[in-house]
């Protein structure tokens, strides 16, 4: 029990430093527009950059809903951290779509279609020092990633030779909940592992 409150308790640490932070700077006039693509658990911050009264928010139909509610000045600021994959429309309230407008669209860590837990194996699981793969016979010109909870890749090496066991070492890797994910012709398949 004590385990299993330790690892939810560093869950939360972790997903805390893994966010990443991308700014737009928020003013009036044509071109003001701002499409960008993030991955969930990512943190978005507008900066006024005019004097002139704005606000940020959630169009109709957005996954999301926020608002910053009316704010003036140069520097002011409005963070909004996306949890939810998906398309989040957004506007000035007081100068509108298309002058100040955009999108935020949400990508998930991993797809659901890449998961699949048949075809290779990892120990020992949780992992302390070394984790190993035993991918399935005849796999060549494998990729073999590994992806935070968040979905950041935290890892990457490619295979050019038929291995039937293959090691990482995740001895300095901060405790957590990794995946793994293997491509190749054969398909991709990912895994989950946890680093105690």
């Amino acid at each position: 029990m004590k385990i299993r409150l330790l690892l939810i308790m560093l869950f939360g640490v972790l997903m805390a430093n893994a966010q990443t932070t991308h700014n737009i700077n928020w003013f009036g006039g044509i071109g003001s527009s701002v499409d960008m693509t993030i991955d969930i658990g990512d943190t978005v911050k507008w900066t006024w950059t005019d004097a002139i009264p704005h606000t940020v928010t959630s169009d109709v139909g957005s996954t999301e809903t926020f608002d910053s509610g009316t704010q003036t000045g140069i520097g002011q600021t409005f963070s909004w951290t996306f949890t939810v994959q998906g398309a989040n429309d957004y506007f000035c309230q007081i100068h509108g779509a298309p002058s100040m407008s955009g999108t935020i669209t949400v990508n998930p860590p991993l797809g659901i279609d890449d998961i699949s837990l048949k075809n290779f194996k990892i120990s020992p699981n949780p992992a302390r020092s070394k984790l190993q793969l035993q991918l399935p016979e005849g796999i060549s010109d494998a990729k073999i990633r590994v992806y935070n909870v968040l979905g950041k890749q935290v890892y990457s090496s490619e295979l050019t030779s038929v291995i039937a066991d293959f090691g990482i070492d995740v001895s300095k890797w901060n405790v957590g909940i990794y995946f793994v994910k293997v491509s190749s012709e054969q398909g991709v398949q990912a895994k989950r592992f946890i680093k105690e």
